[in-house]
């Protein structure tokens, strides 16, 4: 069985790649350094971040890679806040999340630039997009003791601000995008430009905003911190680092676990990534991405056929290598796959009755009966 290539890899800019999933040429790339993304990662196993701060957490997932640098970034943050402060009435919750706003936008949020995804990219240039922009307004927002979730679309994200009986929604692109839903018809405009080919006008300047509101989602604070992981992804396999993006996207997933903006990105990264580690012979790490592949994207045939294609071929390579545990060691969650649901596998089957035979005639009676086990698995794997 061959590996399938795969229809659709990386067809060229889509709306997921115009705004939050940026393009080639700008923002800070810096590779975050392995301690601090192992620890982030581990503070993050949970869904919740326990260790760390949301702050903090944005400037490691922007490419701070120290805690010298760290601790700048936080004192630049914390004058930030100060300076938001400075602008608030208490006496006037909403008027004053609006104050902050315009003060964000007069002081930092100077230069709108597609690829300044980063809040190192406002802290530094004063640039920003929906993603720096966003986070940075909630993340004040919070400190300030207000309550904010974000809207994530496939092409856009923006501020809810939680005022009490309804949301206010503040689109951080633009000057006047404090309650944008107000002016709709400036909405419709700045939404526009995402879409590619005039795809906005054959939708309709008119029905853009409940386009975009049909395939978003509402995410929380730390949903949104998980962009900035999706985008160091991106970055990274724009690159070539596939291996590196994989890295990002494992840990944007622990954020944010159903990103609407980054479908595309993630199935996309799945086929090419396994597509060059098969090609390399490397199958045995083309199994565990396509595992968690099929895993997430049930639905997608083509990683389950090419999980089989994957396991396959890691395991003639391992019988020509006698490596009974290498094989062991993948066979189990092949077995718990949708891969073996298809019906019986006289292949697989007859290359473990070949391990059963071959492990056996070494005096390994404990590993040839698991090896039949497996066999008779693979001859009836409804049973």
């Amino acid at each position: 069985m061959t590996f399938s290539r795969m229809k659709g890899l990386w067809p060229g800019p889509c709306l997921l790649s115009l705004c939050l999933l940026i393009g080639p040429g700008g923002g800070i790339r810096a590779v975050v350094d392995e301690s601090f993304e192992i620890r982030l990662a581990e503070d993050i196993a949970d869904f919740e971040l326990d260790d760390f701060s949301h702050p903090e957490a944005a400037f490691i997932l922007s490419g701070v890679q120290d805690p010298d640098t760290l601790a700048r970034c936080m004192a630049w943050y914390g004058l930030v806040l100060d300076g938001a402060k400075a602008v608030i009435d208490y006496s006037d919750r909403v008027g004053s999340a609006n104050r902050v706003f315009h003060f964000l936008h007069a002081r930092w949020l100077r230069h709108y630039r597609l690829e300044a995804t980063t809040l190192l990219d406002i802290m530094h240039g004063k640039t920003y997009n929906c993603v720096s922009a966003t986070i940075l307004y909630n993340l004040l927002c919070t400190d300030i003791g207000w309550s904010t979730d974000a809207f994530e679309t496939p092409t856009h994200v923006y501020t809810l601000f939680n005022n009490f009986t309804r949301d206010i929604m503040v689109e951080n692109t633009s000057p006047i995008g404090f309650n944008i839903v107000q002016n709709l018809r400036a909405y419709s405009q700045m939404l526009a430009q995402y879409y590619p080919d005039n795809q906005a006008y054959r939708i309709g300047l008119s029905n853009l905003y409940l386009f975009e509101q049909k395939g978003g989602r509402r995410i929380d604070n730390t949903e949104l911190l998980g962009l900035l992981a999706y985008n160091q992804a991106y970055f990274a396999r724009k690159d070539g680092r596939f291996e590196r993006a994989y890295r990002w996207v494992a840990l944007a997933q622990n954020f944010n676990r159903d990103s609407r903006s980054n479908q595309k990105f993630e199935l996309n990264l799945y086929r090419e990534w396994t597509l060059k580690l098969y090609e390399s012979s490397r199958y045995a790490e083309a199994f565990q991405i396509l595992a968690d592949a099929a895993y997430r994207y049930p639905g997608e045939p083509d990683f389950t056929k090419n999980l089989r294609a994957s396991f396959l071929s890691a395991m003639k390579s391992f019988w020509e290598a006698k490596d009974w545990q290498a094989g062991r060691d993948l066979v189990f969650r092949y077995l718990d796959s949708d891969a073996v649901k298809s019906g019986p596998d006289a292949i697989l089957a007859g290359i473990f009755r070949n391990w059963a035979a071959f492990l056996a005639s070494r005096g390994l009676a404990a590993e040839a009966g698991e090896a039949g086990k497996i066999a008779e698995r693979f001859e009836s794997p409804g049973e």
